[in-house]
């Protein structure tokens, strides 16, 4: 396993976890959702970020990342064909299960590394409880697009930050993916203000190519190095300050 990989689950057995587990007791855990991401980016999008993300944290601070949890709370894109998406429960409950599983084995600091906006109201569910009933479980939880550096960088370019499958994300994309943006077929419409929730029929609506926010036309593979570079520096010093409470 090359160093710049970190210590990644899917490359490694249970005897390294084991090993792993005698001097740290860390742990990434990435989420996304298998979603449409506008005309031109793929339903891997919220997955990909994260998973990139935790990848170079570990690369950092050799802590163990998970598999990806790749199916979110998406019913809000239900309307565009195969987006699947579980419910808020299933996802609560997957949380609270893959959660439940690395403390059996003795992690007790987790950083849940989040792709995908529909998944922050479940997981802020599915975490108290397992707070409550593990008393020196320790999670942080990280939504890379909303953190300030990140968006900083957004507001420096464009004045706005990233909505859904607009400049930012596409920007990641081309970083991390270049194969997948196909650029040609990318179309966008600006972000619907109110307080009214947006459920299947209000985002096929307003949204009718599913992107919303920037431009994505404007994105490049430097601006998604950039906002990488953004979300890994504030993460790896996530993962490196774990404060006594």
């Amino acid at each position: 396993m090359a160093e710049r990989d970190g210590v990644l689950w899917e490359e490694i057995g249970w005897v390294d976890l084991e090993e792993y587990l005698r001097r740290d007791d860390r742990a990434i855990f990435p989420v996304g959702s298998c979603e449409q991401h506008g005309r031109h980016l793929s339903f891997a999008t919220d997955y990909l970020i994260p998973t990139e993300i935790a990848r170079r944290v570990s690369a950092r601070t050799r802590v163990a990342v998970t598999p990806t949890l790749c199916f979110g709370m998406s019913v809000h894109h239900m309307e565009f064909p195969g987006t699947i998406s579980l419910s808020a429960d299933t996802f609560v409950a997957a949380v609270r299960d893959i959660v439940e599983s690395l403390f059996r084995h003795g992690f007790r600091r987790l950083m849940i590394l989040n792709g995908h906006g529909g998944n922050i109201a479940p997981i802020g569910t599915a975490l108290p409880p397992l707070l409550d009933r593990h008393r020196d479980l320790r999670i942080k939880v990280g939504h890379w697009w909303v953190d300030a550096k990140v968006q900083s960088v957004l507001r420096e370019l464009f004045g706005d930050v990233e909505y859904h499958a607009a400049v930012g994300e596409t920007s990641a994309i081309m970083a991390i993916r270049p194969g997948i943006p196909k650029m040609e077929r990318a179309a966008h419409s600006p972000w619907v203000e109110g307080i009214e929730a947006k459920g299947p029929r209000h985002w096929k609506t307003f949204f009718p190519h599913g992107s919303t926010g920037v431009d994505p036309a404007k994105a490049s593979p430097r601006i998604g190095e950039r906002l990488l570079d953004a979300a890994v520096d504030r993460f790896t010093r996530e993962i490196e300050d774990w404060s006594d409470l």
